[in-house]
């Protein structure tokens, strides 16, 4: 069988919030024998839209994270389990067994990504399924997936998304585990800036703007408002900015650390002689 993945670019998010809507539609008051139980109506989502703001007025930028269940192999939630209460499918999908799980507050616990909630009313650990049951019925989609008006979420063979994936990331790389679930246009880490010339007040196009790190060099020019940006960087980085523009002395800023993004603020450049 084909390997199928979830594959989310974030850039084509705009927080809808369709995907939850639809999962409390198909799963609020609806148990889905040998699939799951019932999720409640309040408190957890089994499909999670994260805000990630970046940056410092007035340069902000906003991006939207969907966060379904991982799928995660190895699995914690599943070594975590007695009782076989955590399975496998040959799709990839984990599912938990709702009567085996029951007062298994471990599995809950065990999930690196915080995508397992813990049912207090029914005392079982639940998360997302992929829809396992619709899959199994012919469905070629989950209903998030289904009802996402952007295709930010897509499901298929990972064939299909063989032109995107040297772009594509998984989230926490850190805990080297791979998953079902790919991320493309995952926000960074951004240095921004406003270029002007010191005497009179304009914005200076065209400098030259060179970011130098220990990962290598890169180079842009302002555009037409004096604006520079370099977007995709690492966090928590250190390097230097020189910034030169014809007929003016350069400006350099040494030490740079970036925690996450930063916007430099006016920059203004001194005529020389």
């Amino acid at each position: 069988m084909s390997k199928k993945i979830f594959f989310i670019d974030v850039e084509k998010c705009v927080a809808c919030f369709n995907c939850f809507v639809a999962c409390k539609d198909e799963f609020v008051d609806h148990k889905w024998e040998h699939y799951s139980e019932a999720q409640p109506d309040e408190g957890p989502a089994w499909i999670e839209v994260q805000e990630v703001e970046r940056g410092q007025f007035p340069k902000v930028k906003v991006n939207y994270i969907p966060k379904p269940c991982m799928q995660c192999d190895p699995a914690p939630c599943e070594k975590a389990a007695d009782n076989n209460a955590v399975t496998r499918r040959d799709d990839g999908i984990l599912l938990i067994d709702p009567e085996k799980a029951k007062d298994q507050e471990n599995i809950q616990k065990a999930c690196p990504y915080n995508r397992i909630y813990w049912n207090q009313e029914l005392d079982i650990p639940q998360k997302c399924t992929f829809c396992a049951h619709l899959l199994d019925q012919g469905y070629k989609e989950p209903r998030c997936v289904e009802v996402c008006p952007t295709r930010a979420l897509r499901y298929g063979d990972i064939e299909e998304f063989k032109d995107e994936m040297d772009k594509a990331e998984q989230l926490r790389p850190e805990l080297k585990r791979d998953s079902m679930v790919y991320y493309k246009g995952v926000p960074k880490a951004f240095v921004a800036g406003t270029v002007f010339d010191k005497e009179t007040g304009e914005c200076i196009e065209s400098a030259k703007v060179k970011l130098e790190t220990s990962a290598g060099i890169l180079v842009c020019s302002t555009n037409n408002y004096g604006d520079f940006e370099f977007e995709g960087l690492e966090e928590d980085f250190r390097g230097s900015i020189c910034i030169e523009a014809d007929a003016y002395q350069p400006v350099v800023f040494n030490d740079l650390h970036v925690g996450k993004s930063v916007y430099m603020g006016e920059i203004n450049l001194t005529k020389m002689g």
